[in-house]
């Protein structure tokens, strides 16, 4: 059995394949998927027939300006609930996730969570697979936030 890794209730997280690091991800074992921020989603085709999924997103959360689009395969839609008992289709990515040490493919569901402090939500599918265990009287165990993140939040 591997060793198992105690996280905080929030940490930073990067998602390479969309060129983002240190996003601030809440840590949530109520949800059931991974979500993150995404606004301007659109389903496009590719070249070779491909599905895909083009949207905008900020790892801040909070900034005016739009981010760059980002465009990437979906291989899924799925109706998710969300905590205020909203029922919403979401489009499914697999990304890698890096986590500390770690990296994991996993599925994130795509919407909008510009209410949201953190635009990124790990939920218990990723939590399970990375065998993580959660402090939640600690935040930020892996990494620590730089000053001008805690600036501006």
């Amino acid at each position: 059995m591997k060793k198992r890794i105690t996280i905080g209730r929030q940490e930073l997280c990067n998602l390479p394949q969309l060129g983002l690091v240190d996003i601030r991800a809440r840590i949530d074992s109520g949800a059931k998927t991974t979500a993150l921020h995404a606004y301007n989603i659109e389903k496009i085709t590719g070249d070779n027939g491909e599905n895909l999924i083009k949207f905008n997103t900020h790892p801040e959360n909070r900034r005016r300006k739009d981010g760059p689009f980002i465009i990437t395969p979906y291989h899924d839609r799925r109706w998710v609930v969300s905590s205020n008992g909203t029922r919403e289709e979401r489009f499914i990515v697999s990304l890698d996730l890096e986590i500390g040490d770690q990296t994991l493919t996993t599925d994130v569901t795509l919407t909008s969570r510009h209410k949201m402090t953190f635009p990124l939500l790990l939920g218990r599918n990723t939590l399970i697979q990375g065998g993580f265990l959660i402090d939640v009287s600690k935040g930020y165990m892996l990494r620590k936030l730089k000053k001008e993140q805690k600036e501006n939040l």
